[in-house]
């Protein structure tokens, strides 16, 4: 067999082997590449409600003072948070005891467990508050609702993420379209990458085989 002729069959058997691999390699990619465009797109969902239920609040709510508060604080692999703020205040003299509706979780030096928060930190008594007056038990702290509504635009982290995440998804699915329609044969066999090649080398090969056995 001409050398040519044995280079031709191992470029057609290494493209084999690529569009062999194809599955996999895509399976994978389009995996993460959704799963990320999701956590993309509930972050930005869940900064939009934070937003819209802060503005809510600064529209309708009933300012106040917490005269006492207490913060839980929890420990895990990625490190400390403030789980939950615990507010107790008086409405029309009557005291009432409810969680704030959205908190940062920054723990500004607070140690584990519940407890009043430290001195000089975001939630350190006296807090203002706002409530709502239908129903008292909805409150947030000022502080917070005002920075939750001045968080105007999408963070630009996350929208990369969002961005990158559906281009390759939609990028992704293209490519499965195209190796479906090729491994099906719905695609014209002329247009297939080397097609009308190994064509040739298959028809060269037969021939030669049929004169050495004649």
């Amino acid at each position: 067999m001409p050398g040519s002729l044995v280079g031709d069959v191992l470029v057609v058997d290494r493209k084999r082997q690529t569009v062999s691999a194809f599955p996999r390699l895509a399976s994978v990619l389009g995996a993460f590449a959704l799963v990320a465009t999701l956590l993309g797109l509930v972050a930005l969902l869940d900064i939009r409600h934070q937003r819209a239920v802060a503005q809510e609040f600064l529209d309708t709510g009933v300012a106040t003072v917490a005269d006492q508060v207490e913060v839980a604080v929890r420990y895990g692999k990625g490190g400390g948070y403030i789980d939950e703020v615990e507010v107790t205040f008086v409405v029309a003299t009557e005291r009432h005891v409810a969680t704030l509706s959205n908190s940062l979780g920054d723990l500004e030096g607070n140690a584990d467990g519940r407890h009043p928060p430290a001195a000089g930190t975001r939630y350190a008594t006296p807090l203002r508050i706002l409530y709502k007056p239908d129903d008292p038990s909805q409150v947030i702290a000022l502080v917070d609702a005002e920075d939750f509504a001045a968080a105007a635009g999408t963070p630009s982290d996350i929208a990369g993420v969002v961005a990158i995440g559906g281009t390759t998804t939609v990028a992704v699915a293209a490519g499965w379209l195209a190796y479906s329609r090729l491994r099906s044969g719905e695609a014209d066999p002329a247009e297939r990458p080397g097609g009308g090649r190994r064509r040739r080398i298959g028809a060269e090969l037969s021939g030669r085989h049929r004169r050495v056995d004649g």
